[in-house]
């Protein structure tokens, strides 16, 4: 490997590139690179259960930014961080009886991504169904929140 070859002249250490190149097959791990797919399939710890006790917390994890929010109820959801809506931040979102309340236009997304109110919509009933929130499922042990 010529990067790592020492019999230069003195004083070449500028000239020689130590550093080996990026291998994006093992270090790329957004979603649909191979590394990346294959760390999905396994529990990933994205916060402390301590820090989503008052507010929802932001958190960016393998190249997603998502939010970890527990709701009035005691449940712990994992959802992707802009609201399907209008893509305002679920981060300043409301943790409601079941699921957070977007700060934007008031949608409440229950932690698995359902839409459970969406008001000043005359088409609710039928959008309900349609669309949702992106969500993760989520493992607690220990007080850290798996997803």
């Amino acid at each position: 490997m010529a990067a790592y070859c020492f019999r230069a002249k003195p004083y070449s250490g500028y000239s020689i590139d130590p550093a080996p190149r990026d291998d994006t097959l093992l270090t790329d791990v957004t979603r649909g690179s191979p590394c990346g797919e294959y760390l999905r399939r396994f529990w990933q710890p994205v916060a402390y259960l301590h820090e989503i006790e008052n507010a929802p917390f932001r958190v960016r994890i393998m190249g997603e930014d998502l939010v970890v929010f527990k709701d009035k109820s005691g449940d712990v959801g994992v959802l992707h961080l802009h609201c399907q809506h209008r893509g305002t931040s679920l981060e300043y979102g409301r943790p409601e009886e079941h699921g957070i309340r977007c700060c934007y236009h008031g949608r409440v997304f229950a932690v698995d991504g359902t839409i459970l109110e969406m008001p000043g919509e005359r088409n609710a009933e039928r959008l309900m169904k349609e669309y949702k929130q992106g969500a993760y499922p989520v493992h607690l042990f220990s007080g850290i929140v798996f997803a």
